[in-house]
């Protein structure tokens, strides 16, 4: 759960910390998760043997303006019997340009997050939520709700997440380049499908499922 209040002081210089140091770790980063190529058909290992050219492109496209992602590649897996979970696979050179405002933004909204959130957030993990649920127990607590909402992501409109992201960071290119990747759509079987709602499964930027 994460709460969206409007910040005393928004962030506003994040464009300027786009540096060939932070594109550099975000490459290894993608490299150390792996991953299929995207639409345009470049690997991991082809993006790195052009890396410093590669990489100086990316900042100067990120930090102008100019950068526009590919559609992602749509790809099915099993996720149980008979069901199959949608895939947006970005190219390689999108997951990196995901990955920096991932670490650019990250500080920013990780404080914001509820105290007992305990998911995909750096430096918490499943047995400090158990200790913490033991905890609850040992106090008296007997009650545990469990509840999801199906397809949540997949459905958030795009206002409410650029709402509140610009609640928080006030650079109007980060906001821009978040914007793009939302609207990037996806290609399946050589179909191009807009995305007008939610954040595709599969990016460096989508909210994990758990």
């Amino acid at each position: 759960m994460v709460r969206f209040p409007i910040a005393k002081q928004k962030a506003h210089s994040l464009t300027g910390r786009i540096t060939q140091p932070l594109l550099y770790q975000a490459f290894k980063a993608i490299k150390r998760n792996r991953g299929a190529a995207g639409i345009d058909r470049v690997s991991i290992k082809m993006f790195e043997a052009n890396l410093d050219v590669n990489l100086t492109a990316l900042e100067r496209q990120l930090k102008d303006g100019s950068f526009c992602p590919f559609s992602l590649r749509r790809k099915f897996i099993l996720k149980e019997p008979g069901r199959f979970r949608p895939l947006g696979i970005p190219a390689v050179r999108d997951r990196v340009a995901q990955e920096v405002l991932r670490r650019l933004l990250n500080p920013i909204f990780e404080r914001l997050f509820h105290d007992a959130s305990y998911g995909f957030i750096q430096g918490r993990n499943c047995h400090q939520a158990l200790a913490k649920v033991l905890e609850l127990h040992q106090a008296g607590l007997k009650v545990v709700l469990d509840a999801d909402i199906t397809g949540f992501f997949d459905n958030l409109p795009h206002p409410v997440i650029l709402r509140a992201v610009a609640a928080q960071v006030a650079d109007g290119n980060i906001l821009r380049l978040i914007q793009k990747f939302l609207r990037a759509g996806v290609m399946e079987d050589g179909v191009f499908k807009p995305t007008t709602i939610g954040t595709p499964q599969g990016g460096v930027m989508t909210p994990p499922t758990q």
